[in-house]
């Protein structure tokens, strides 16, 4: 099957309702609601509105910090690609 002009292939996704806090690279922290999740991102809720291309770390729960880039930014919401394995929390 090929993929038609402008298709995005992407992983499959699962609706969720973490909260969460997004930490810009200068260290400022935002909640954040994660909306849904993939291997490889996921869709955030976002009181502000994150910088395209901007390298974040993204923390739910205690697991420790996602890696991620913010891939788009519209309204209240984000996309995120994760870049890495999650960091131990310190």
């Amino acid at each position: 099957m090929r993929r038609k002009v402008g298709e995005v292939k992407r992983a499959k996704r699962i609706e969720v309702n973490h909260e969460g806090v997004l930490v810009a690279s200068d260290g400022v922290e935002s909640p954040v609601t994660v909306i849904d999740l993939s291997a490889e991102g996921c869709r955030l809720k976002t009181d502000g509105t994150p910088m395209i291309g901007e390298d974040v770390r993204l923390r739910v729960g205690r697991s420790g910090d996602y890696p991620a880039q913010v891939r788009w930014a519209l309204g209240d919401e984000a996309g995120l690609r994760f870049t890495g394995p999650a960091e131990p929390p310190a």
